[in-house]
């Protein structure tokens, strides 16, 4: 139990310092009809096991476009489908090719297997050689270390030690809007 309380504090912590770095990115303004690349999306939420899926949403009040951003898994990087995404507004891209999942942008995305109950999953502008400056967001769950985990703390992403709980029967990892903290459904 003390674990668990010590793993929601540094979670805790870790969501909020990560949503103070995305509070402090500001969009310019924009001609109509034009997006902005990369840096304004967040990860809300991961399905994981065989119909696999990682939720992104531009948590910003412009157009912001998914292109040149990758999905990573180790080294396992997945290239992002050249969309844009509405203020607000949420893509999915799915490990598989399942109809049960909504609004997929992308399917088959090669960015590995989500596992339940462990793996990493990273939002980056570079898909080989990654390096700290190359990720936008990080998540890791079950045990840790990751092979991106050094990165991630690096980049200010993460903490030593931290990790999303989750378990062997999880169906979806997701973050709670009011608290920051990750949880998971079975």
């Amino acid at each position: 139990m003390k674990n668990l309380i010590l793993t929601a504090l540094v979670l805790l912590l870790v969501s909020s310092a990560c949503s103070a770095n995305a509070q402090n990115i500001r969009p310019t303004s924009l001609p109509q009809g034009e997006a902005k690349p990369g840096m304004f999306f967040d990860i809300q939420e991961v399905g994981v096991g065989p119909y696999g899926y990682v939720s992104l949403t531009n948590f910003t009040s412009e157009p912001a476009g998914l292109f040149g951003l990758y999905l990573c898994q180790e080294a396992d990087c997945f290239t992002l489908p050249d969309i844009i995404v509405g203020p607000g507004e949420m893509v999915r891209i799915a490990a598989g090719t399942s109809s049960s999942v909504e609004t997929i942008a992308a399917a088959k995305g090669a960015f590995g297997e989500l596992r339940p109950a462990d793996g990493e999953i990273a939002l980056s502008t570079a898909s080989e050689n990654l390096e700290a400056k190359d990720f936008l967001i990080y998540l890791q769950w079950g045990s840790n270390p990751h092979k991106l985990t050094k990165r991630a703390i690096q980049a200010g992403l993460w903490v030593e030690g931290g990790y999303a709980p989750t378990s062997a029967s999880a169906t979806r990892l997701f973050r709670v809007a009011e608290t920051g903290l990750w949880l998971f459904d079975e």
